[in-house]
């Protein structure tokens, strides 16, 4: 864009006095102005990940032994550096269709003074202000960072939830029983459940998967009521993954209407 050598953009990073924070904000401001008039009900997703970036000297600054579980190398760890990411995914029309686009907003190097939860918490508070006039904002994340210091920001802002995936084997229980007027302390919840428990999934697959879906709580969420969506491909031997939503599906739009009242017009 500028003809200038990168050795120049590594220059001006340095020397220049800009606070490069602010980056994330004007980049998710302008990706919001790409939504439409008659999308600008929907929810935007805020997606949080880690990426990580093997270094094979040894004089790089902040690189150290970092474990990497999707390695097909024969070892899993490698030398390197860990960034965290946060991408926005904004709802646009293509070909009379909703889609989302993505835009990758930030990242950060985990440097080890603080955990990447924690990275990753910092990173939303600096943007939601962009977001105060949306209604939904999601953030979308892997087991890893569905824990207690990334979850706990959805009750720092009236219009931000989560969807996680959860490890299987998360304990969850059934809703608190109706008192039963009876002397004692009243149950805090029902009984435990299961990811394995086949009575609440769908008897026709969904999209290619087995869904079920039930109102649960969950140490991780303390007294809040949330969705647990288990999914599998096969009821029998398939794979189940759990995932947690502190967001019901009364509080969303249905897309359909939008999409109805454009074709319409």
């Amino acid at each position: 864009m500028t003809e200038k050598s990168l050795n120049t953009f590594y220059h001006a990073c340095s020397y220049a006095k800009a606070d490069y924070s602010r980056f994330m904000n004007v980049t998710a401001k302008i990706a919001l102005h790409l939504i439409s008039e008659q999308l600008k009900s929907q929810p935007v997703f805020l997606c949080i990940d880690d990426t990580m970036i093997s270094k094979f000297g040894t004089k790089f600054e902040n690189a150290s032994k970092l474990f990497d579980h999707a390695a097909h190398n024969g070892c899993n760890y490698l030398n390197g550096h860990c960034f965290v990411s946060l991408m926005l995914c904004v709802p646009v029309w293509n070909h009379d269709k909703i889609s989302y686009l993505a835009v990758p907003l930030g990242y950060r190097m985990w440097q080890k003074k603080e955990s990447k939860l924690e990275l990753a918490a910092s990173m939303v508070r600096q943007v939601m202000p962009e977001f105060s006039a949306q209604k939904n904002v999601i953030i979308l994340c892997d087991s890893w960072y569905t824990k207690q210091n990334l979850v706990s920001i959805v009750e720092e802002y009236p219009n931000l939830d989560l969807i996680g995936n959860a490890r299987a084997d998360s304990v969850i229980y059934d809703l608190a029983p109706a008192p039963t007027g009876r002397k004692g302390r009243p149950a805090k919840h029902g009984k435990r459940l299961s990811a394995d428990d086949d009575s609440t999934l769908s008897d026709e697959k969904i999209n290619g998967y087995y869904i079920g879906v039930r109102r649960i709580l969950t140490n991780l969420f303390g007294s809040s009521e949330v969705l647990a969506y288990v999914t599998t491909s096969d009821k029998d031997s398939g794979t189940r993954r759990l995932f947690f939503s502190t967001i019901f599906p009364e509080q969303l739009q249905i897309f359909c209407t939008e999409l109805l009242l454009r074709n319409v017009a």
